[in-house]
């Protein structure tokens, strides 16, 4: 049943055939045909023989031609699917697979296997991230920065890798990102306003202007919502990148992000002078990559995407089998986030569940280096340092599953 879907999945948003050079359109239809059904015809041939750049002229010419131009819409988004260079079989397929070891609690071994046994919504994505995309070292340059932390360069970390704000010049500058943003353009006005963007926080769909309503036009609205559905997962992947650029899969990175930054604390803060401040800026840093009251923040843009790809294949009728992986975990992220206090948004808080989740191994490790260092009963650190230490614990823990949370043996007042 779940290759059955892989392959329904796949052929509905027209996999690339295979074939490569350039489609003459002119030859195989003898003239030019300028009507709406004649340029998506002339399109939909430009795109099988692999000449994308021409099915995306001749597409756009379709869309700009028609108010009802949904196929149009859907076309282009197989279109820019394949300029940002993804396979989409290939996604399909690791989709379904994540979600069947997700369900049944095996996993794979290979370099894009996390170190970690939690089969979490971070980690999973990040060996789908880590198996479909090659960022180059320039999208990571535009993803992120990198800041320096006195308290950090104490343990042997000269700079940590921060995630930019996602606006249109990053979109420009990363080449997946701005394929996958043009075909979420395109799509969003023959979305699904109530089922699906309406739980939206990204101004492409909440914008009038970016995205008008044309839900009433006559399309194929599966199609649709499954194209949008992997335009917003792989964008999310990219983000998961820049979220956790070390931590990705088992490989060395060149650069250093919170996982490197916890295997640092525990291994060079080797007194609590060290230990205190390395923990305050560890804090800060994740104060900033898990940035989840800023709306255009990347893990707030990424848990964003995975909603809408949730929500996008439901209405398309995908099964379960192939989107467990995502749906079970926004799940469990709607219900820790429901035990969070205060007044923040439903979104806000399903951010910080996620962060709290994917920071569970990085709270764990801290919290053994604080009782190690402080002692059983905290004798060996002063107020000051305790309180400093019980600070960052409790930031780097926000949104964290109660149950998870490991104990300290210092008192925390």
């Amino acid at each position: 049943m779940t290759s059955k879907w892989i392959l329904a999945i796949s052929s509905v948003v027209m996999m690339t055939a295979g074939s490569c050079g350039t489609a003459n359109v002119n030859k195989l239809f003898g003239t030019k045909d300028e009507s709406y059904a004649g340029l998506l015809r002339q399109a939909q041939f430009a795109y099988d023989s692999g000449d994308f750049s021409l099915a995306e002229e001749l597409a756009n010419k379709a869309y700009s031609r028609s108010e009802n131009n949904g196929d149009a819409g859907v076309l282009l988004g197989s279109i820019y699917l394949s300029q940002a260079g993804i396979d989409i079989f290939q996604l399909v397929s690791k989709l379904s697979t994540l979600s069947s070891s997700s369900s049944s609690g095996s996993s794979s071994s290979d370099t894009c296997k996390s170190s970690s046994t939690n089969q979490s919504a971070g980690n999973l994505l990040s060996e789908l991230s880590c198996k479909l995309l090659s960022l180059s070292e320039s999208d990571k340059d535009a993803l992120g920065t990198n800041q320096t932390f006195s308290g950090l360069t104490l343990i042997g970390v000269p700079s940590v890798y921060i995630p930019n704000e996602v606006t249109d010049t990053l979109r420009a500058k990363v080449s997946v990102l701005s394929a996958l943003d043009k075909g979420i353009r395109k799509l969003c006005p023959f979305i699904n306003r109530a089922s699906v963007l309406s739980q939206s926080v990204d101004e492409r769909h909440t914008s009038a202007a970016l995205c008008p309503d044309q839900t009433s036009t006559s399309f194929n609205s599966p199609r649709a919502h499954i194209s949008f559905a992997l335009l917003h997962l792989v964008e999310a992947l990219v983000f998961q990148q820049g979220v956790l650029v070390d931590g990705v899969s088992t490989a060395t990175s060149s650069r250093t992000g919170v996982s490197g930054i916890s295997s640092k604390i525990t291994t060079n803060a080797t007194d609590v002078t060290k230990l205190a401040a390395a923990s305050v800026d560890f804090a800060t840093v994740l104060g900033k990559v898990f940035d989840t009251d800023n709306t255009k923040s990347q893990i707030t843009l990424a848990l964003n995407g995975l909603i809408m790809v949730s929500q996008s294949f439901e209405v398309a009728g995908v099964p379960s089998s192939v989107t467990s992986v995502i749906t079970s975990q926004l799940t469990k992220l709607k219900q820790t986030a429901s035990a969070i206090p205060g007044g923040d948004t439903d979104s806000a808080k399903q951010s910080k569940a996620l962060s709290g989740q994917i920071n569970e191994a990085y709270a764990k490790s801290l919290a053994q280096k604080i009782n190690s260092t402080c002692g059983p009963t905290g004798a060996n650190c002063s107020s000051d340092q305790k309180k400093d230490l019980c600070k960052s614990y409790s930031t780097i823990t926000e949104g964290m599953d109660s149950t998870k949370k490991p104990t300290l043996t210092i008192t925390c007042t």
